[in-house]
């Protein structure tokens, strides 16, 4: 914090001032702090601050030694001690530069700023162009916010120096916060007729004067820019900003596709100017959503190598529900960086929306051996597998996966499909244990309380629980599936007449019955009496699609 001091030039001058009559008491008082001071050089601190203070003893008024004793007591972090020593110091010599450096140190950490400045104008009359004194002055002008005197201690350092960047912006910050907009815009072309080659001040200014609402000002300095340099890569993202603002939005975006296309316009700042048109209230969300898509499919042109063009233009493709390009640029990330996890999942949701399941199977097998903590591709796995029958597999995925599940929404997931495979794979017991767990954290799962309560009924077991689970999911959801279910429970128990309501009411709401529906209408007339109607329906299921024995049977002889 403080200057080295060398003080051969002071104990000259000290002692060519001794009066006769004191020589005796000073030449002690000197001789000791000579002592004092080879110690302070060896590093002995403690020996040093004795032989100070011995000094003092000898020579109360010995200064030096008190501006030493400071630098002693300021390395033992005891500022009050230091601060009373220096200051006496510094009143006996208010001339000496060390003394007066000290004390500015110490009114700034007791944030006396007023009686700092007092000291550097002190300085200053002696040394009127050290730039040193003048920037801490300035700066100590900002802390008190005297703007006046900060920005002409600032003039006099520009006289010594010339107009540059650091003085011009100094002034110009000075001016803002002091509400002086229109001289801090003079600082900078001031600064711009300076250096007339460099477009960016002139960018500053034409920026300075959209931030102040004035964009007509602003254009004027804008096509400055355009005129200096026509391949400026901020030129383009700065005059669509001043359309967007003007209302212009096809000027705006046609604007921003220019910049897009200059690949001297790094990627970062494109993708940070395209996250940020969602935040724009002035333009309709379906145009953005519009021109964002084109300008992300313009960063995959420009930045083909790039894996963050292929994501965010991927990103896009998802949100509008475009999957399989979405699916084709998730891969070209993939091509270029596959350490990102959080592709490889979008990537999986994108396939499993194409319902291309050998593909998710693949794909999943390949995240698990990159990232075998991450539950979510064990999922897709399993479903993968599902689909294509292989239950086998699909039960080893879903028993890997399920044990790292962070959260109970996807715990909730892999007890679901759990619960289909092990029924699929003639393991009944396991399926219910698993939708056991599933309502456990969402006794709301539509999907596995009518799943559940119909294969509950398959078997004719449970039927009272199979009833109320089924219940609950048409109470919910009730859409014809439900119904369906709900209706054979109903026929389960012997219920006819309730059953034959809610599978009509399945029928009546799905464009295309399933096979099994019409065959539970068949079994529910047959059981009402209706033998006609019964056969009506099973023939319709049998050229929908069922065909076995035992339905075959039926129908040629009844239940």
């Amino acid at each position: 914090m403080l200057k080295k001091i060398l003080f051969s030039l002071f104990i000259i001058l000290f002692i060519g001032q001794v009066n006769a009559q004191d020589e005796a008491i000073n030449s002690k008082a000197l001789s000791t702090y000579l002592e004092a001071e080879n110690a302070f050089r060896a590093d002995e601190y403690n020996k040093a601050f004795n032989a100070y203070q011995k000094v003092l003893e000898i020579d109360p008024e010995f200064d030096p030694a008190m501006f030493q004793l400071a630098r002693i007591y300021l390395m033992k972090n005891n500022v009050d001690e230091a601060f009373k020593l220096a200051q006496e110091a510094y009143q006996r010599d208010n001339e000496n530069e060390m003394y007066s450096l000290l004390m500015i140190d110490l009114y700034k950490h007791y944030a006396k700023y007023d009686e700092a400045i007092d000291v550097y104008k002190n300085l200053l009359v002696k040394d009127p162009a050290n730039s040193d004194y003048l920037n801490d002055l300035a700066q100590l002008y900002t802390i008190t916010e005297n703007t006046e005197e900060a920005i002409a201690t600032y003039n006099k350092l520009e006289k010594q120096e010339g107009v540059n960047e650091r003085l011009s912006f100094l002034k110009r910050d000075l001016y803002i916060n002091d509400d002086q907009f229109d001289n801090a815009v003079k600082e900078l072309i001031k600064l711009s007729n300076k250096f007339p080659d460099n477009s960016q001040y002139i960018s500053m200014i034409a920026e300075m004067y959209m931030g102040n609402k004035e964009p007509d000002k602003a254009y004027l300095f804008y096509q400055k820019v355009l005129e200096m340099n026509p391949d400026d890569p901020y030129i383009r993202i700065t005059l669509a900003d001043y359309y967007q603002q003007k209302g212009d939005v096809d000027l705006a975006f046609e604007n921003l596709q220019a910049g897009y296309k200059n690949p001297k316009l790094d990627l970062e700042t494109k993708i940070q100017v395209l996250v940020g048109l969602f935040d724009l209230k002035n333009i309709p969300a379906q145009r953005i959503r519009k021109e964002s898509l084109k300008l992300a499919n313009t960063l995959t042109q420009i930045h083909p190598e790039k894996p963050g063009s292929h994501a965010i233009y991927a990103d896009l493709l998802f949100r509008d529900s475009l999957y399989s390009q979405a699916a084709s640029e998730y891969k070209e990330v993939i091509k270029r960086d596959s350490s990102r996890y959080v592709v490889w999942e979008q990537l999986l949701f994108s396939l499993n929306n194409l319902t291309q399941n050998k593909e998710i199977v693949n794909v999943s097998q390949r995240a698990i051996n990159l990232f075998p903590k991450e539950p979510i591709p064990y999922l897709f796995n399993a479903i993968g597998y599902l689909i294509e029958k292989d239950t086998k597999k699909a039960i080893l995925s879903l028993e890997k996966g399920a044990p790292l599940a962070q959260n109970t929404k996807l715990l909730e997931q892999f007890y679901m499909y759990q619960g289909d495979t092990y029924y699929q794979d003639n393991q009944a017991e396991k399926a219910f244990k698993a939708y056991d767990k599933c309502l456990e954290i969402n006794p709301s799962n539509t999907f596995v309380l009518n799943n559940y309560a119909y294969y509950l009924a398959l078997r004719k077991e449970k039927l009272d629980k199979a009833k109320t689970m089924s219940f609950t999911a048409i109470s919910l959801d009730p859409n014809p599936t439900n119904q369906d279910t709900y209706g054979w429970v109903l026929y389960q128990l012997g219920d006819y007449n309730e059953a034959y309501k809610y599978i009509a009411m399945a029928i009546e709401g799905d464009e295309k019955p399933s096979a099994e529906v019409l065959d539970h209408m068949g079994d529910v007339y047959f059981r009402l009496g209706d033998t006609k109607k019964a056969k009506k329906f099973w023939k319709k299921a049998k050229k929908n699609g069922l065909d076995t024995p035992e339905f075959n049977n039926k129908l040629d002889h009844g239940l």
